[in-house]
């Protein structure tokens, strides 16, 4: 029986989880540099889901771990991971996640795309008005705005590539195993970067933030997966727009940082459209549940 208030509980806290694995993850960065942060964080990610998938029996060898979707999907979490720290050393917390919230459009208009999933002209448009909130947050052409932070439109174009390759993957493969091989790839990925620009010898201060970051992804992660399966995707969607709260609460209180008026107006048109798209999607499939009952 699904549990509706549970699960957006799940939801909120996974938001606020992963959000704090981002910031903390932000100021080791400082010291430590882009790939050894990602690094760490990635390898006390990969021990923790892996003993939580150890404990839940989840984390023996599927051979559908070597599919097309996985390998993508663990694809695109490395290059999420890294785009989307690096992205928050050279732009405001807030805004990179804004950029984040255009996550379901995309999505949603990649699987018309790709897989002929019917999309029609109004999310289309929701879209486009998407697409113009995501260009006032990065404000090209202004002294603001510098290339780096086309790294958080990339960490967004994978995020999605992410969700697209997920929705095909065979349902039988555990969750567990996927989120710890997917965090495995990552701390791979993030040391291969470290090894490129070398490696330098970590303070204590670095290395409490970049544990904690690390436990503080796996905590999200395990929160969403629970809220996901314990209750309506159509109850706990909405609900995902508070990773944007949680990340406005840092920016202010941690670093002093309040979007501009342009960064404003982009973050509600965003926020606004991925709304719309939500609730066009969840009117669709009312009607076509009366249609499958006459």
């Amino acid at each position: 029986m699904k549990n509706n208030l549970t699960g957006i509980a799940a939801v909120i806290g996974a938001g606020a989880a992963m959000m704090t694995a981002d910031a903390l993850a932000r100021v080791a960065v400082a010291e430590t540099g882009l790939g050894q942060t990602i690094a760490g964080r990635g390898l006390v990610a990969c021990l923790i889901l892996s003993a939580a998938g150890l404990a839940q029996r989840q984390l023996a060898w599927h051979p559908g771990m070597l599919s097309l979707p996985v390998v993508v999907r663990v694809l695109a979490e490395v290059g999420a991971g890294i785009c989307f720290v690096g992205a928050l050393v050279t732009m405001p917390i807030a805004n990179a996640t804004a950029i984040l919230q255009f996550i379901p459009l995309v999505t949603t208009l990649a699987a018309s795309l790709l897989f002929a999933e019917a999309v029609g002209w109004r999310r289309w448009v929701a879209g486009l008005i998407g697409l113009a909130g995501v260009l006032l947050i990065l404000q090209p052409g202004t002294s603001g705005f510098t290339w780096w932070s086309m790294l958080a439109v990339g960490a967004m174009l994978c995020m999605s590539t992410r969700d697209l390759a997920t929705s095909r993957i065979d349902r039988s493969i555990p969750t567990l195993l996927i989120g710890a091989v997917s965090a495995a790839a990552v701390t791979v990925a993030g040391a291969g970067l470290a090894t490129a620009t070398g490696w330098v010898v970590p303070g204590v201060r670095s290395l409490l933030f970049t544990a904690a970051a690390g436990a503080a992804l796996a905590v999200g992660f395990i929160f969403l997966v629970f809220g996901m399966r314990n209750a309506e995707m159509s109850a706990i969607a909405p609900f995902r727009y508070f990773t944007l709260l949680w990340a406005l609460l840092l920016g202010y209180f941690v670093w002093g940082e309040v979007p501009n008026s342009l960064a404003w107006g982009g973050i509600a048109l965003v926020v606004a459209t991925g709304l719309y798209a939500f609730g066009r999607e969840r009117s669709l499939a009312r009607q076509r549940a009366v249609r499958g009952a006459t």
